[in-house]
């Protein structure tokens, strides 16, 4: 009997790492869109700050978060599961992600675009980090569909590749409202398009993205959590596919 799932403390920290970068992405747009929790009143600089900060502590979340799964990838699971080049450009397209998204934030707290009299930061470096995020993403979900085990739909071992169609799910909702919002950026910060009614469906498609990060999160931590603790096999969680094979 061998330890159920290796590097146990990375993948759980990890998980731990996302459920925070997801419920600090929830507040941001909560607060942008809908002044809750924080704001409450018109747009101000100081309502711009706070937008920000919750953005940049929730990108430097994802971009830790990713680091350790590569790490768990690399160093725990490829000794005893074998290498997978899935899963290993899967995380990588999502660390690159989480790059881009710390430029918005960042930039519009140092105030790079200020002299151009453009409100927030970069605004294409979302649009960019979302459509790597979701590329990552649906390449983990279909990856990991074949995992699933139909016959017994509740088990601990389903968890982690519904989890992943969760996240699949979540980004397709931020990919449209990402895409959304960047198109409709007035110039010269953004294209300028007129999307008309498209852009009712930011806010809602912001949150329930978040939302939906969050679910998928919490049930990673709840995985690496739980199986961690039972002295069996281990349960694949990656598709093998040796390095060397096509």
């Amino acid at each position: 009997m061998g330890v159920a799932l290796p590097g146990r403390n990375t993948i759980l920290w990890s998980s731990i790492v996302f459920t925070a970068a997801s419920i600090l992405l929830l507040l941001q747009f909560t607060t942008l869109h809908y002044n809750w929790p924080f704001g409450g009143g018109p747009i101000s600089s100081a309502w711009a700050h706070e937008v920000d900060v919750l953005g940049a502590l929730s990108c430097i979340g994802w971009f830790v978060g990713f680091s350790l799964l590569i790490d768990w990838i690399v160093f725990d699971t490829f000794p005893v599961w074998g290498a997978s080049r899935r899963a290993l450009i899967g995380a990588t397209l999502k660390l690159i992600a989480s790059a881009f998204f710390c430029v918005e934030p960042f930039s519009d707290l140092n105030g790079y675009l200020q002299s151009m009299k453009v409100i927030g930061g970069v605004p294409w470096s979302n649009f960019v980090g979302i459509l790597f995020f979701h590329c990552g993403n649906v390449i983990d979900a279909v990856g990991m569909f074949p995992m699933i085990n139909w016959s017994d739909l509740f088990s601990l071992g389903n968890t982690g590749p519904i989890a992943m169609i969760v996240y699949m799910t979540a980004t397709w909702f931020l990919v449209f409202a990402n895409g959304i919002a960047y198109l409709s950026t007035p110039a010269p910060g953004g294209p300028g398009v007129d999307v008309g009614t498209a852009m009712n469906f930011v806010a809602p498609g912001h949150v329930t993205g978040a939302c939906l990060l969050a679910v998928g999160s919490l049930m990673y931590t709840a995985w690496s959590y739980v199986l961690g603790r039972h002295s069996v096999e281990p349960e694949p969680l990656l598709s093998i596919t040796p390095i060397g094979v096509p």
